[in-house]
């Protein structure tokens, strides 16, 4: 774009020297009154003369490729032309004061906005001279005499030029010194992190308000400290040698977390990014420091570690940190020689609370149990909670088994006073396993499973007793086995059967899916639930043969309601965590897909936010490939992983299912109700479906429907039914 006239006049008046300045100038250059006339006699002969060379000279400047871009808009090169012939016909004219010296700044100005180098400028004077020569030769070929001094005149006078035009080049070159240094010093001193400029021995040499605000001090506090003031000792034995090393040029930057000492006292944990900043090579580096606030996410940090490491409703630690205090437990004992007691406790009869009182008031009860295993036990023992009525109590350092059955009494007697819960006196008791490191274990998860032999033993003697383990208490080991070996053949002998729970939309109540769900008739007779064996089907890996067996029934069983004229609806099947993982997994899909003939578009797979998050990367890459084959994805049982509606946008699925625990305390729950309302709108805002399992009553299901709620489950629609079942419904319906 061509340069603005006003904004050249305002620059150049702005450059202007005074009178005096161009007068020493002109006397530094020789320029005397005879040069001025000699110039003067020139001039009106070499005004004619001047177009050709001032196109020779735009044409020079266009045959270089680096200057060729500058003059490629015809508006601009047409201002130069105009401004170099106004130049030309100034330069010979012997008036060389203000006004001859303000318009030649105008001219520089517009060649330095335009993007032309100081070293281009300098040699097209040289252009300038060089064509000009031959043309004053030949004016004067008459008068040769004069050749020499009017051309040493012309010279005096385009160095005269140089140098104004030069000034324009050096105040601009000035001036973006100055808007950088302002507009640094507004970044630097409203970024919204702290910023600081540090010596090499750790002394504030500038900082900014962020940062100020961060530690409390005032500018001038700070700038009279050290670094070391505001680190621990033992910070600054990692921070001063780092710093060194920055100033040194050994490390470009460093980067750690710890923790500043605030005026008032306290401290805040920050991130200290430094990187070194040299100037030139005499001078030492000086280190320039991005410190943030990061105390914020720290808390966050500390309530999701205590989170994944305690139980929610009690406080007191979970299965992890247990596991955790166990092993540190036992390498203590290891040392010492002392033994590890492992107490397992269950609630005799929960159930019956729960289901006569409520759940809410169920939660009471563990929440008081747990208080009460606190105040029975030392300082020093860990009290845990592994879910449901199911607690842990690890005594470190037992000289003697004794103490731990004492305990045990203790912890009996204490559970069984009365305790009020919703205007109801209950006396829960417990029973109690004991196992003991080094006799029934070397490590906490088998210590941790013969205490829960144990307890079972104590309640098999008639509930409210506690029980050392032995080695008779197999029974559940057995047992276990034969579950194990009978689930290898349930395959083969045809003992695995699907039943379907069928899933309603709730705006018109029709039945538009259903979830396909495994039971297995062992030996032709008893009906065994999936909750008895599918932890076994996991450990073992026979769940990747079931599951495949599910999932190419439940797929033939569509095509086959398909084919006998039944109204349209999809299948939902379950994905285990194991059987989600397993190598082409998707490939398995689109062959059972294939070979059954169902429409991927029918097919919807289910799979836990928990496994989903357990390895997320890995996951979405898996569901984007079932995605891609047309395959509806589905997230069940949300809100009892760890996962959030915002993390799950990188998986591309279709429905949430709400988890029953939420749906079976609603309306009556407040939290519960807001927490299912929270969670539809959420993924309606993310275009999910939504789901609600569990659904056993008309309340639920209209408060449902008041959230928008798309579709639902439970026994209130219907229990889980066989296919010939479920098609008679369908043709009813």
């Amino acid at each position: 774009m061509p340069a603005d006239p006003r904004a050249l006049d305002h620059s150049a008046d702005a450059m202007m020297p005074t009178e005096e300045q161009i007068r020493q100038r002109l006397r530094f250059l020789e320029i005397s009154a005879e040069d001025v006339a000699l110039l003067r006699q020139i001039h009106a002969t070499l005004l004619p003369r001047l177009p050709p060379v001032i196109a020779a000279f735009y044409r020079h400047l266009q045959s270089v490729p680096a200057l060729r871009p500058l003059l490629a808009d015809p508006v601009v090169l047409d201002r130069l032309h105009q401004l170099q012939g106004a130049y030309f016909h100034s330069l010979t004219a012997g008036e060389y004061d203000a006004d001859y010296v303000r318009h030649r700044l105008r001219v520089g100005l517009a060649h330095q906005r335009i993007g032309l180098a100081p070293e281009w400028y300098i040699g097209a004077y040289r252009k300038y001279l060089g064509d000009l020569a031959p043309v004053l030769a030949e004016l004067l070929h008459d008068r040769p005499q004069l050749f020499l001094p009017t051309y040493g005149a012309l010279m005096k006078i385009a160095c005269f030029d140089m140098g104004l035009a030069l000034d324009t080049y050096i105040q601009a070159g000035r001036q973006q010194l100055r808007d950088s240094e302002t507009r640094f010093r507004a970044a630097f001193g409203q970024a919204a992190v702290g910023l600081a400029q540090l010596s090499a021995d750790g002394r504030w040499l500038r900082v900014n308000r962020k940062l100020l605000d961060i530690v409390g001090y005032t500018e001038a506090e700070l700038l009279a400290m050290h670094v070391w003031d505001l680190v621990t000792p033992e910070d600054w034995q990692i921070d001063g040698p780092l710093l060194q090393a920055l100033a040194n040029g050994e490390l470009e930057s460093t980067s750690r977390e710890k923790r500043y000492l605030c005026r008032n006292g306290q401290r805040v944990w920050v991130k200290a990014t430094v990187t070194a900043m040299k100037l030139d090579t005499d001078h030492a580096a000086t280190l320039v420091a991005v410190i943030e606030d990061i105390s914020q996410r720290k808390q966050f940090e500390e309530e999701l570690m205590h989170l994944a490491r305690h139980d929610a409703l009690t406080g007191l630690a979970n299965r992890t940190l247990l596991l955790d205090r166990v092993a540190q437990a036992i390498a203590q004992a290891r040392r010492s020689g002392a033994q590890v007691a492992m107490l397992f406790l269950d609630l005799d009869r929960f159930k019956t609370i729960n289901d006569s009182l409520g759940h809410d008031a169920g939660d009471r009860v563990v929440i008081e149990v747990g208080r009460r295993l606190k105040q029975a036990v030392r300082d020093a023992d860990t009290v845990a909670r592994l879910g449901g009525d199911e607690f842990v109590v690890l005594l470190a350092e037992l000289p003697s088994e004794h103490i731990a059955a004492a305990l045990a009494q203790k912890v009996l007697s204490a559970l069984f006073k009365p305790m009020l819960i919703h205007g109801h006196e209950l006396a829960p008791a417990c029973s109690i396993g004991i196992s003991l490191y080094p006799r029934d274990g070397a490590d906490g998860k088998t210590l941790l499973k013969n205490a829960d032999a144990a307890m079972y033993q104590a309640k098999a003697q008639g509930r409210g007793n506690y029980q050392f383990y032995s080695e008779e208490m197999n029974a559940r080991t057995l047992d276990r086995l034969t579950l194990e070996s009978g689930l290898r053949h349930a395959i083969e002998r045809g003992e695995l059967q699907l039943m379907y729970q069928p899933q309603i939309d709730l705006a018109s109540g029709a039945v538009i899916g259903a979830e396909a769900l495994l039971r297995w008739r062992q030996g032709g007779g008893q009906l065994v639930m999936p909750d008895a064996f599918i932890a076994i089907a996991e450990e073992t890996g026979l769940i990747v043969p079931i599951g495949e067996w599910v999932l190419r029934t439940a797929c033939a069983q569509h095509v086959a309601w398909q084919r006998a004229g039944l109204p349209e609806l999809r299948v939902a099947v379950n994905l285990s965590a194991r059987q989600f993982r397993q190598p082409g997994m998707d490939a398995m899909v689109a062959r059972v897909l294939a070979e059954t003939g169902c429409h991927a578009s029918a097919l919807e797979l289910e799979i836990t936010e928990s496994v989903l998050m357990d390895r997320p990367d890995s996951a979405a890459q898996t569901l984007q490939r079932l995605s891609e084959m047309g395959v509806l994805l589905a997230i069940d049982d949300f809100g009892t992983g760890y996962s959030s509606l915002s993390y799950l946008k990188r998986f591309p699925i279709n429905a949430l299912k709400i988890d029953r625990s939420f749906v079976r305390d609603i309306p009556a729950d407040a939290d519960d109700s807001a927490i299912a309302g929270a969670v539809i709108a959420l993924a309606h805002s993310m275009g999910l479906t939504v789901v609600a399992e569990g659904v056993e009553t008309p309340q639920q299901r209209d408060f449902l429907r008041q959230l928008h709620c798309d579709q639902a489950q439970g026994y209130l629609f219907s229990e889980p039914v066989s296919a010939a079942t479920l098609a008679g419904m369908l043709r009813r319906a």
